[in-house]
């Protein structure tokens, strides 16, 4: 029997995108029948989620303070996502109503990929790992990341581009796979980028 494996895709979030990840998922499962014993962690969350805001619009954020209160807040978000798996008997459509994604299963070595801001306004680099006579396929979407399609940017044999002319204040996802001798490998785990 297949096992239903949830994502957090946490990694490429800023601080704020974390917020409202956390918030998305609570909102999720606040009422949501198909999880009941899932709300026992909800107090836990909503906790740890005004904590970290609370840090991130300090009058002085303090960079160890906010680390603390996302360590404290990705913690909570791990032991949800472990409720839910357990909760959900293995059924997609209810895991993936709890706000979290279906986890990627990957085949081979993940591939590396970075989103980072521009140094003009409105821009994103975006970097991966060299592969060997390989071919990229870069694509965006813009947040949430689960109402909105995927589109592509560009395909190249570069391992970076920079996107332009994207909206201040805006978050947008982007990820990237690489073609090599016509076999597509996976697409890297999606990065949020708040663009400034």
């Amino acid at each position: 029997m297949k096992r239903v494996k949830l994502s957090l895709f946490y990694k490429g979030l800023d601080h704020s995108g974390k917020v409202v990840f956390a918030t998305n998922v609570y909102n999720n499962i606040a009422g949501n029948s198909k999880l009941p014993n899932c709300a026992s962690l909800l107090p836990l969350l909503l906790t740890a989620t005004n904590d970290l805001d609370a840090a991130i619009k300090a009058p002085n954020p303090s960079a160890i303070v906010i680390k603390a209160k996302e360590i404290q807040l990705e913690k909570v978000l791990y032991a949800l996502k472990a409720q839910v798996e357990l909760e959900c008997n293995d059924d997609e459509e209810v895991a993936v109503s709890s706000g979290f994604a279906l986890s990627i299963t990957r085949v081979g070595k993940s591939q590396v990929f970075t989103a980072t801001q521009g140094k003009l306004s409105g821009t994103v680099d975006l970097t991966c790992v060299y592969v060997k006579g390989a071919a990229y396929v870069w694509e965006m979407i813009n947040d949430p990341i689960n109402t909105n399609t995927w589109q592509q940017i560009r395909i190249t044999n570069t391992t970076s581009i920079q996107v332009t002319g994207l909206s201040v204040g805006n978050k947008y996802w982007f990820r990237a796979k690489a073609i090599v001798k016509d076999e597509e490998q996976t697409y890297s785990d999606p990065y949020m980028v708040h663009v400034i």
